[in-house]
């Protein structure tokens, strides 16, 4: 297989992610890790040493990675010569390689857990959910109706994996639902954790949120009741799609 190969290959004990790595054909994969393992870069004839490819067929590669966004490069200046190019990986590629964030998170959630009361938690979490919504806040104000408004929150929670549609709609509340909980481990350990979910909709929306249905409490999915302060509401329902 592909993959054992590229591991003989490698010889070493890097965790790939089962991913968007793996979809990248075997060159591609060494030469994502080359840069990896050099993170002040490469140049073109470097890579080409240490993949044993023509240069044509690396210049190839990098323009193929560079337009998925996975790597860039600079022009490194020369005092002898012409200038030449080098190649590193962006955050994005970066990336591709495993990290342990939710291990580190649990690990500061356990910390903080143990240092705050209740109501500090609570604090805590609800601040992180409005610095949550800070961050995608310029794309929600831009549109004036709240029926836009959720139509952009639906769209931004269903990037950052919540998997988010509209299921119900009154001429008094709407209902959003998550079939994903993005913090679900860390939901788990915390019984109070969805506190930042519900700051974070309430402060991108501007609007009351009630926690109707929870997965972590196996209840199948997140419902999240909205009410805005003027019903004026969708026509018809946003997904992910």
């Amino acid at each position: 297989m592909q993959y054992k190969h590229v591991k003989t290959v490698l010889n070493d004990k890097i965790s790939i992610k089962m991913s968007a790595l793996l979809l990248l054909g075997q060159r591609q994969q060494l030469l994502l890790t080359a840069l990896l393992r050099h993170r002040k870069g490469l140049t073109v004839e470097e890579l080409s040493r240490m993949l044993a490819i023509s240069r044509n067929a690396v210049n190839q590669h990098l323009s193929s990675l560079g337009g998925d966004g996975f790597i860039q490069s600079t022009l490194l200046e020369s005092t002898g010569g012409r200038p030449s190019r080098i190649y590193t990986l962006t955050p994005s590629g970066l990336e591709l390689f495993e990290r342990r964030y939710s291990f580190f998170a649990k690990l500061l959630l356990f910390w903080i857990d143990k240092k705050l009361d209740e109501q500090e938690l609570k604090d805590c979490l609800t601040g992180l959910g409005e610095q949550m919504a800070r961050e995608f806040e310029y794309r929600v104000t831009r549109h004036f109706s709240h029926a836009d408004r959720l139509h952009e929150v639906i769209a931004i929670m269903c990037e950052l994996g919540y998997d988010a549609n509209v299921t119900k709609i009154s001429d008094h509340h709407t209902e959003i639902v998550a079939n994903n909980c993005v913090f679900h481990e860390l939901a788990e350990q915390c019984q109070g954790f969805c506190t930042l979910d519900l700051s974070f909709l309430a402060s991108l929306l501007k609007a009351d949120i009630e926690h109707k249905e929870c997965i972590v409490k196996n209840e199948g999915r997140c419902c999240f009741r909205v009410v805005f302060p003027l019903n004026r509401l969708l026509n018809k329902p946003t997904d992910c799609s």
